[in-house]
């Protein structure tokens, strides 16, 4: 995927909106290569990671670790596809990143469909680079294209209250 660097984004500098983008394409490089401690540095120290299941991971180490341990099982030989939607700076040093993408599972050549997400970034500046402070990735499951498709929702829903793991109560 290229790069686009021919017009700033509204409130930064040309630089600043290039920076953004190549940290971006980055990740999704760093993920090709199964790289959890590359993957992982691209997050500020304290970052906060929601995966599309729901699960949050904190922090740089954390998110290196977990996604090492992702790469050498579950998604080992996987590659990310990705673009950027929009940015915006609503402070010099803040970028608000909009994205959509998907998974190439190891043997194919195109993502799957079912994979198919979007994703809210928070990319803040630490002295001189860019680095994300939050990640949050929510797969593409819509429910008003119909009633095929609600029907669709309806029943995972179902079956994720049946099965999906009980949410913790304070005692």
């Amino acid at each position: 995927m290229a790069i686009r660097t021919d017009t700033p984004e509204p409130g930064a500098s040309l630089a600043d909106g290039r920076a953004v983008r190549e940290l971006f394409e980055t990740l999704l490089e760093d993920w090709g290569r199964g790289d959890g401690e590359a993957y992982g540095s691209r997050f500020t120290e304290d970052a906060d990671y929601v995966a599309f299941d729901g699960s949050h991971t904190r922090g740089r180490a954390e998110i290196s670790s977990s996604h090492q341990q992702l790469f050498d099982k579950f998604l080992k030989g996987t590659r990310l596809t990705g673009r950027i939607l929009s940015i915006k700076f609503p402070g010099p040093d803040v970028a608000l990143v909009h994205a959509a993408g998907g998974t190439i599972l190891r043997g194919k050549t195109e993502p799957s469909p079912e994979r198919h997400s979007v994703q809210t970034l928070i990319a803040v500046r630490e002295g001189d680079q860019w680095r994300f402070a939050a990640f949050h990735n929510t797969r593409v499951r819509p429910i008003g294209r119909g009633a095929s498709t609600f029907l669709i929702w309806a029943v995972t829903d179902r079956l994720w209250r049946i099965f999906g793991p009980r949410p913790e109560t304070d005692a």
